[in-house]
């Protein structure tokens, strides 16, 4: 508040709240012009230092409570009714391909489709397809692998070989694909060692078919099987956890579509405040034009509905589901310690390539839009703003009430992560 106008618009503003109207000198010139109304000037006056001090000193006091502490319950309060629904009640868009061809047709056409915005909708449509292609191919090749060559090169299903070699030899699951006994966890190996070993003592036995006895006795392949168990089942849920995001992501584009107004609304605004001249108010807050055009998720036609959701929603929860599948497939049939962990990271860069594909190749003008677009609420939260100090209070009090034993001690988004690894292990069994 020291410099130029900044100074003067503070010291109009101050002035034109503390001294009564007729009373006091006039002023003119740069300072009029700052002048705010007088509904802000009566609001200068109520939020001033110590205009509430004295309220809240002596609501504090019928609490029995310090005013500290008072004052702590009332920010409480203040938390659980403004943050504490927006878990399952905000929706809102990521730097990503798929957000990005959801939002830009919408504000194109907000704008009435402006040739540079246009060629933007369009880029944005051919880098989508892009990114189906690269993400399909991948997972394409991937299930080849498991689903084809695998098999063509005799590898079988990793299953729990091995998974309990410390229990061996009388223990469970003791007993290798070669048909022996592992005995101990030195006689385990990974396929391709494991195949090499095989290979080797076979190619021995038909060069000297009258030692085969010998060879046998000798020549030791080992076995083939999982070398820890619960390595291999931490690196599945942590995979099922990193594609939890892209799921939830793609669940916020179907909210949306589901509950905003079938009606073609703006998603675009230009906001100057009306408190002050417009390069008043650029030099108070240092803002440009930019920042008076907010962005916002309003309603758009049943068409769009559609369109978004046959060419954005249903390929994008496809790919999902494909990249559980065979990420939990790829995982589970991995034997070392190093690869399962190496692979799991390995994985999720799948459901990456949109935002790699956003990050490199989209236009700026697009990294501003979804940075600056606001969330959206599936339920208004408007409500919660007029709530009184007294009802805040009330809802610390009756939320203490609450059973430590509650839902929340149950969030959904892990539960529905077990749920689909579950799932997702359940198929291979019954395949395998």
């Amino acid at each position: 508040l020291a410099r130029g106008r900044t100074a003067q618009a503070a010291f109009r503003c101050i002035h034109e709240a503390c001294v009564p109207s007729g009373h006091g000198p006039k002023m003119s010139g740069s300072f009029a012009s700052t002048s705010p109304p007088a509904t802000e000037r009566q609001g200068l006056l109520a939020s001033a230092p110590g205009a509430d001090d004295d309220e809240m000193e002596k609501r504090a006091k019928d609490a029995g409570q310090s005013k500290e502490d008072y004052n702590a319950w009332i920010a409480g309060g203040k938390m659980i009714n403004h943050l504490m629904d927006k878990d399952h009640n905000e929706c809102g868009m990521n730097p990503s391909i798929y957000d990005a061809a959801f939002v830009i047709p919408q504000i194109c056409r907000s704008a009435n489709w402006p040739r540079s915005l246009l060629n933007i909708t369009i880029r944005s449509y051919f880098f989508l397809l892009v990114n189906f292609f690269f993400q399909l191919f991948i997972l394409y090749m991937i299930a080849q692998e498991e689903e084809v060559m695998d098999k063509f090169a005799g590898q079988m299903s990793l299953c729990n070989f091995g998974a309990n070699v410390h229990t061996c030899p009388g223990g469970r699951d003791c007993i290798g694909p070669a048909g022996t006994n592992y005995q101990n966890a030195g006689r385990m190996y990974d396929y391709a060692s494991w195949s090499t070993r095989t290979f080797t003592r076979d190619s021995l036995k038909l060069i000297f078919p009258d030692q085969v006895h010998e060879i046998n006795d000798k020549i030791d392949p080992g076995e083939y099987g999982v070398e820890n168990f619960w390595v291999r089942h931490v690196c599945v849920f942590i995979f099922m956890m990193s594609v939890m995001s892209d799921l939830r992501s793609t669940m916020d584009m179907g909210y949306i579509l589901w509950y905003v107004p079938s009606t073609d609304q703006p998603w675009i605004d230009y906001q100057v405040p009306a408190w002050a001249p417009k390069q008043t108010v650029k030099d108070v807050k240092e803002c440009s034009e930019l920042d008076f055009i907010k962005f916002k998720i309003a309603g758009m036609s049943k068409m769009w509905k559609i369109i978004n959701l046959c060419v954005i929603i249903l390929p994008k929860l496809f790919i999902w589901k494909k990249t559980a599948k065979y990420g939990v497939m790829f995982l589970m049939e991995t034997a070392g310690i190093e690869n399962v962990i190496v692979n799991v990271t390995a994985l999720t860069f799948i459901l990456n390539l949109d935002e790699m594909l956003f990050a490199n190749f989209s236009h700026k003008a697009l990294h501003h839009i979804l940075e600056m677009l606001e969330p959206w609420s599936i339920q208004s939260q408007e409500h919660k703003e007029g709530l009184t100090i007294e009802q805040t209070y009330e809802t610390v009090l009756e939320d203490r009430k609450l059973s430590c034993f509650s839902w929340a001690l149950f969030p959904a988004r892990p539960c529905v992560c077990v749920c689909v690894l579950r799932g997702n292990l359940k198929g291979l069994k019954l395949k395998k």
